[in-house]
C-alpha cells in the first residue's frame, strides 16, 4: 500500500452500533467497532494479554471487551479494565491496543495509511455525486489490487473480455486514449472504433477533449466510470493482502428522486454489474505475478498508456513515501 494516503477500505453499513467486526485490510488484521455516539474506531484486531481476536468479543459501555479474559479497552486503545486485578486495580500501559487513524464520509470507512500528521489531507473522493442515490455489493477476488485497478484502466480489453456484455460491435481500434495526471487523479477520454484498416492514432496526435473524461481514477483505489451524465459507476478497491482483495460496486443514478424508482434503478444495474466484473475476475485471477509493478517483464502499447502512467505514479508514491518517512 502507498504510505501516507487515505485508504476506503470498508462500507459503513458493515459495521453495526454494538458490535465488534473483524476485517483484513493492507495484510493487517483488524477490529472494527463503534463507540457510543456511534464514532468508528480501528484497532489491531488482537489483544495485548493473550492475543485472542477482539473482534470475537463484544462491546460494553462504549469499549470494546476481549472474548478471552473480559480485558476492556477504549478507543484510544488504552486498557480500561483487567478484571482479574479488580475494577479498581492496576492498569498497566503495555497493555495498549494499536488504533488506526479512521474517518467516515460518503458511506465508506477511510483508514490513513502512513504516519501520524498534524492535519491530514481530504478524503480523495469524486466531486461530482452530488444528489445522486446509489446501492451497492461487493466482492471478493483472490489476486493484489494493483490488478484490480489495472484492469478498470485497460480500454483495450472490452472486444474480448465483455463481448457478451459492454464491448459488443468489434471496436478492437484504440485511438490514444488521450490520458491525465494531476494532483493523484487520471483522467482517460476513451476513443474505440472498429478497425477499418487505419492505423490507431497515438495519444499525443489527439487534440485536448471539450468533454468530461470516461475514466476516473483517484489514488490510491478509487475507480469512476462515467456512463452518462445521470448515471456513474464507482469502484473502491479494498487491498486485503497481496493476494486477495474486496471490491465494493456502486452504481449511482440522478434520474429520480423517487426513492423505489432510484432503487429499482441502481439494483437492476448492479445485477449487470456483477456479472460483468465477473468477467474482468476469469481472466485477471489468471495474471502471473499477483502484484502487478513496472518490473515484472510485460510490456506496454499505446493503448496501455493509462496503466502504464498509474503503475509510474505507485512506483514514485511508493518511493517518495519511504524516503520522506
Amino acid at each position: 500500500m502507498i504510505p501516507n494516503l487515505w485508504y476506503a477500505v470498508a462500507e459503513s453499513r458493515e459495521v453495526k452500533p454494538g458490535k465488534p467486526l473483524g476485517l483484513r485490510r493492507g495484510g493487517e488484521d483488524l477490529v472494527f467497532w463503534r463507540e457510543r455516539d456511534e464514532k468508528i474506531v480501528v484497532m489491531r484486531d488482537r489483544c495485548p494479554h493473550r492475543s485472542a481476536q477482539l473482534s470475537l468479543g463484544k462491546i460494553v459501555q462504549g469499549e470494546i471487551e476481549c472474548p478471552f479474559h473480559g480485558f476492556r479497552y477504549d478507543s484510544t486503545g488504552a486498557l480500561t479494565l483487567s478484571p482479574a486485578n479488580g475494577r479498581n486495580g492496576p492498569k498497566p500501559s503495555i497493555f495498549q491496543c494499536g488504533t488506526k487513524v479512521a474517518r467516515e464520509l460518503h458511506g465508506l470507512i477511510w483508514l490513513w495509511n502512513g504516519d501520524p500528521q498534524p492535519d491530514y489531507p481530504p478524503l480523495p473522493w469524486f466531486d461530482d455525486l452530488e444528489g445522486f442515490t446509489w446501492s451497492s455489493f461487493q466482492v471478493h477476488w483472490d489476486t493484489d489490487h494493483t490488478r484490480v485497478i489495472e484492469g478498470m484502466l485497460d480500454v483495450s480489453h472490452l472486444p474480448f473480455v465483455h463481448s457478451r456484455t459492454i464491448g459488443p460491435g468489434r471496436k478492437t481500434l484504440v485511438n490514444g486514449p488521450y490520458t491525465t495526471l494531476e494532483a493523484g487523479r487520471i483522467r482517460v477520454w476513451v476513443s474505440n472504433q472498429p478497425d477499418a484498416g487505419l492505423p490507431a492514432i497515438k495519444p499525443t496526435e489527439l487534440p485536448p477533449p471539450e468533454s468530461p473524461p470516461g475514466l476516473l481514477f483517484n489514488f490510491p483505489n478509487l475507480w469512476q466510470l462515467r456512463l452518462s451524465e445521470k448515471m456513474r459507476l464507482v469502484n473502491v478497491v479494498a487491498p486485503v493482502d497481496d493476494e486477495n482483495v474486496v471490491i465494493y460496486t456502486r452504481t449511482y443514478q440522478a434520474f429520480t428522486k423517487n426513492p423505489w424508482i432510484g432503487g429499482a434503478i441502481t439494483r437492476w444495474t448492479n445485477i449487470l454489474n456483477r456479472y460483468i466484473l465477473n468477467e474482468d475476475y476469469r481472466v485477471t485471477r489468471s495474471q502471473r505475478p499477483k502484484k502487478s509493478g513496472l518490473e515484472i517483464g510485460e510490456n506496454f502499447i499505446p493503448a496501455d498508456r493509462p496503466i502504464a502512467l498509474y503503475l509510474r505514479q505507485r512506483r514514485d508514491m511508493m518511493c517518495n513515501g519511504r524516503r520522506d518517512a
